[in-house]
């Protein structure tokens, strides 16, 4: 019994390290996948009031961002996280790669990433 439980949970933990972790560059590359992105957070924009999302630029400024992190208000407060003390660190972002209104023109994105996590020094 033993030995089967160790399995199982081998195979669940060999699932869970498959995923793809990504550059900003490569992000078009991997669009409506589920990827982890890693780069520094050069910029970002606070909603403003009544407005209720918030960008994180990834990599590079805005205009010339080449990925960013969309979020809403209140997914920002169920992850505890506040994008001020993310700035010119380095994180990984998990979510699905997609573009505004699914326009190839636009910059590629992930909207509420399933988590961001800042990377160790």
């Amino acid at each position: 019994m033993k030995n089967l439980i160790l399995v199982f949970l081998f195979a669940f933990s060999t699932n869970c390290f498959s995923q793809d972790t990504i550059t900003t560059v490569k992000v078009k590359e991997y669009m409506d996948k589920e990827v982890c992105v890693v780069g520094k957070v050069v910029s970002f924009k606070l909603a403003s009031e009544g407005k209720n999302t918030n960008f994180i630029n990834i990599d590079k400024p805005y205009p010339e961002s080449i990925f960013s992190v969309v979020i809403t208000n209140s997914y920002l407060e169920k992850l505890n996280i506040k994008i001020e003390d993310l700035k010119d660190r380095v994180i990984y972002v998990k979510g699905t790669i997609s573009t505004y209104k699914n326009d190839p023109k636009q910059i590629p994105q992930i909207f509420n990433p399933i988590s961001i996590d800042v990377k160790k020094e």
